[in-house]
């Protein structure tokens, strides 16, 4: 038993250095087989007062057919990381946007936001624009201190915490075909019809 035992403890190195070889071989081969690459996606990225969306399922089940999945990250406002989260999942990673007007400056539209065409702002469900510099750059979708909200499966607070929420698309995005020009219009409209699905939860 004795020789077991020393036998176990020289050659521990080699069983963690396997166990560890494992791990990373696992994960590396994993996340080749369910990578999707950022055409396929469309991200939407909410940041509310809770970390939940219950309608992720129906929002995929209506997806265009040229993605492969509608990412949804939802993300408390209350986090202390917040801002952190936002820089990474919202304005390098999310298509779409869902961001209480407390987030957002008309400084910052321009180079974060796309600005919406009034023939597309015609076409969206909405309650009100963001706007900056006479041009709009977001959807109203939930008005502070109304209880019925465009989406209504998003927990915007209530009293103190109550704020309006816009739906923002990113300038980044490779799926909003041209949003301030659509007589541009492109087959690549993925966010621009997950919006549409949204705005009808």
């Amino acid at each position: 038993m004795k020789k077991i035992l020393r036998r176990i403890v020289n050659d521990l190195w080699a069983y963690i250095l396997w166990i560890v070889v494992v791990i990373v071989a696992w994960t590396l081969i994993f996340g080749y087989l369910t990578h999707i690459d950022v055409d396929e996606k469309v991200c939407v990225f909410i940041g509310s007062q809770s970390a939940g969306f219950e309608k992720y399922e129906e929002l995929n089940e209506k997806r265009p057919e040229y993605l492969k999945k509608v990412e949804v990250n939802a993300y408390s406002i209350n986090d202390g990381i917040f801002s952190t989260v936002l820089s990474i999942f919202g304005y390098e990673a999310g298509d779409i946007l869902i961001l209480p007007e407390s987030r957002l400056s008309e400084e910052s539209c321009p180079q974060s936001f796309a600005e919406i065409s009034p023939s597309y702002c015609q076409q969206f469900a909405n309650k009100g624009f963001y706007t900056a510099d006479g041009k709009v750059y977001g959807l109203l979708v939930h008005e502070k201190g109304n209880t019925e909200s465009l989406i209504s499966c998003i927990d915007y607070g209530k009293s103190e915490n109550d704020d309006n929420y816009y739906l923002l698309f990113n300038v980044k995005s490779l799926h909003l075909s041209d949003l301030s020009d659509e007589s541009k219009k492109s087959n690549m409209d993925g966010a621009i019809k997950v919006a549409w699905e949204l705005l009808a939860l």
